[in-house]
């Protein structure tokens, strides 16, 4: 179901926004009418867009955007399954059975509707011989490694105004030149794209590049009953990285639209941020993954800081005093970490190797707990007391019970029923009214 937004003139709840900013809502074009003469100064994006050497584009508030607020909604240019995906349709991004194909390629779909969708359409359906798709079906379904070049393929088969757009993004193709990811891609989107599909007008480093604009630029999209798939979003890939953002974004689960709303208000003048990592990961693991996805190390405040802000997501506990160790300085990868009370140090390998293994366990866990809760109760009862009870490995385990309690099978609020017994539902009430989370 689509999400509705308040009318700006009576709030009544509406899906009907203004169509040249798409940033207010309308419940009737007369209410629109009405408020025209005060939506006119408005009705223009509140950011723009600003360039620097060191930095690139990037977005910057025109005016001042107050928290809550639409700062822009945005179509794909490209969507299609990640690097390593699931199989899925092609169409809608729901898992696949495999019993229905594309009557004109052959590929594995939900329904007649799906292998109408554009993206489809316009790209792998009229590339790929159904004989072709053949060769590659097992048990009904696609290998990865031919999912791997749909996204890809997809960008190749833009029209020549939207590949201007695309070209216009970072690729960081001399960062990439050497690493596993680069070998990948040659190995197996390179090789298949211009020796299975005979695409020989693309040489291998035209692929590279808009290969590496996807692993960029792309946001993940993670809708309810999809596979996590991809979408490239040229004017919201320009937000700067903050590991503490002013926004957070969705996605319309119809369109597959992205929304960007401010999550606290924004100063004319100041960056428009969003997160490319996870926000509850520790220091360690977000700058690891910035530096090896989007080729930087961080710096902002929340990495500078060894208490993260306060919130001790990476925190150890000392088994001498039990005080906390954090980083003697978070922004050297290679720094040791130190107890604030008796002052043990920790070789920062031995840190790394503690939270791989935490993390490790966690996920193993998080497997079987849609129908074992009680295995994450006990994970955060554990680790409550042998780390910081913020750590982010803690806070990571207390949101997937919040995701679980009241949805997964068994865990229904059904008071006719009895699904929750009352101890899970208080415990559920008081992890969603946990500060940290």
């Amino acid at each position: 179901m689509a999400e509705h937004f308040p009318c700006a003139k009576c709030q009544v709840p509406s899906t009907n926004c203004c169509s040249k900013c798409r940033a207010v809502y309308y419940c009737s074009r007369d209410h629109q009418k009405a408020d025209w003469a005060i939506h006119k100064t408005l009705c223009v994006p509140p950011f723009k867009i600003d360039e620097s050497e060191h930095e690139g584009r990037y977005l910057v508030a025109k005016r001042s955007i107050k928290a809550g607020e639409i700062i822009l909604q945005e179509p794909p240019l490209v969507l299609g399954p990640k690097l390593q995906s699931l199989p899925l349709c092609l169409g809608c991004y729901k898992h696949i059975s495999g019993t229905y194909r594309c009557s004109r390629c052959n590929w594995p779909m939900c329904s007649a509707l799906c292998e109408e969708s554009a993206f489809h359409r316009n790209s792998e359906c009229r590339m790929i011989e159904p004989a072709l798709v053949a060769n590659f079906l097992c048990t009904g379904t696609i290998n990865n490694q031919v999912y791997q070049c749909i996204t890809p393929l997809r960008c190749l088969s833009l029209s020549a105004k939207n590949r201007q757009v695309l070209d216009k993004l970072v690729s960081h193709m001399e960062q990439r030149k050497g690493t596993d990811i680069y070998r990948l891609v040659e190995q197996n989107i390179s090789s298949f794209l211009r020796q299975r599909l005979k695409l020989t007008q693309y040489d291998s480093e035209h692929i590279q590049r808009v290969c590496g604009i996807l692993e960029t630029n792309c946001f993940e999209i993670r809708i309810q009953d999809r596979v996590s798939f991809r979408g490239l979003y040229p004017t919201a890939s320009l937000m700067n990285h903050e590991c503490v953002p002013n926004t957070r974004h969705v996605f319309d689960p119809f369109d597959f639209k992205i929304r960007v709303l401010a999550t606290r208000n924004i100063r004319a003048g100041e960056k428009i941020s969003a997160t490319y990592t996870q926000i509850f990961w520790n220091t360690i693991d977000r700058r690891l993954h910035l530096k090896s996805s989007k080729h930087f190390w961080c710096q902002c405040s929340r990495c500078a800081d060894p208490r993260e802000l306060g919130t001790l997501m990476g925190a150890l506990k000392c088994t001498n005093c039990g005080g906390m160790i954090v980083s003697n300085d978070p922004l050297d990868q290679f720094a040791n970490w130190e107890c604030s009370g008796c002052g043990l140090v920790q070789k920062i390998e031995k840190v790394k190797r503690f939270h791989d293994s935490v993390r490790a366990e966690l996920k193993q866990i998080a497997q079987m707990a849609r129908s074992r809760p009680e295995l994450l109760e006990n994970f955060i009862a554990t680790y409550s007391g042998a780390i910081h009870p913020g750590s982010c490995h803690v806070i990571e385990a207390k949101y997937a019970i919040i995701q679980l309690y009241g949805n997964a099978s068994k865990l229904l609020y059904d008071a006719a029923s009895n699904y929750m017994p009352g101890s899970r539902v208080a415990l559920h009430v008081d992890l969603c009214n946990s500060e940290v989370i």
